[in-house]
């Protein structure tokens, strides 16, 4: 199960119907971004994170330069993937600043596997199960889930006896 932050744009009660309410928040994944490990720069690019873009590079190229003028041995290039194991890491962290000084609020966090899943999760514990009705089940094992259940003792609240006896 992956943790989802959402954010909400701050003229989200300027929108004229649910769909377009709906449409403008963001869903950002706390977790490892596998893809940003073998290729970072084109997942920052896809988020358009222009200044980790730009620290990325500069700090490929401070790599490249350290290990040429040092004269270190090629296999010291296997240190590029420090930038990229950082970007992998601290995606979600980037994603949520940017969002934040693009005007978005963080709203709340959900716990699901998929992103389809937190947005209903999301969107029903918001909405109150308005937008879609479930219909009823009753409780798993019937009508014996409750027949061993015994009535409350007087003077006993909840599981816990007074302090007098």
């Amino acid at each position: 199960m992956a943790v989802w932050t959402v954010f909400e744009p701050e003229e989200a009660e300027t929108r004229r119907s649910t769909q377009q309410w709906a449409d403008g928040f963001v869903f950002v994944p706390e977790r490892l971004s596998w893809s940003a490990l073998l290729f970072a720069p084109l997942v920052l690019l896809r988020h358009r994170l222009w200044l980790a873009l730009l620290g990325y590079a500069v700090l490929q190229a401070a790599v490249i330069l350290a290990v040429s003028v040092l004269d270190l041995p090629d296999r010291a290039l296997v240190l590029l993937l420090v930038g990229n194991s950082a970007v992998a890491v601290g995606l979600p962290g980037l994603r949520r600043s940017k969002l934040t000084a693009q005007g978005y609020e963080e709203a709340g966090c959900v716990v699901a596997p998929k992103l389809e899943a937190a947005e209903q999760r999301y969107f029903d514990a918001r909405l109150g199960d308005v937008a879609a009705p479930r219909p009823f089940l009753p409780p798993m094992g019937g009508a014996r889930a409750h027949a061993g259940a015994r009535p409350a003792e007087a003077g006993v609240l909840g599981l816990f006896p007074e302090a007098s006896r």
